[in-house]
């Protein structure tokens, strides 16, 4: 377990003790939106054309692609939970 799982289970448990006390349907609301809110923010990562920046430092740097990877499987891991307290994903 690296130091960043470790980071993301503090703060999975976090949102878990803060919508503890809210009915199921209000904690998948909640998930439901923040996922919307992350997808969303994606999206406008793209759309503004940042991610030509991240191919052109992978291209010219090719040590970065384990970071990028790193990053983007923590992205991934976060959208399983929000996906899976929301009720989508069991």
């Amino acid at each position: 377990m690296t130091k960043g799982d470790n980071v993301l289970i503090q703060i999975f448990s976090y949102y878990d003790k803060v919508v503890s006390g809210l009915s199921p349907s209000t904690q998948g609301l909640i998930a439901l939106v923040l996922l919307a809110f992350l997808v969303w923010q994606i999206w406008m990562f793209i759309k503004s054309g940042h991610w030509m920046f991240l191919v052109t430092l992978i291209i010219c740097l090719p040590g970065t692609w384990p970071a990028l990877r790193q990053i983007l499987d923590y992205i991934w891991k976060v959208i399983q939970f929000l996906l899976n307290k929301g009720g989508v994903v069991t």
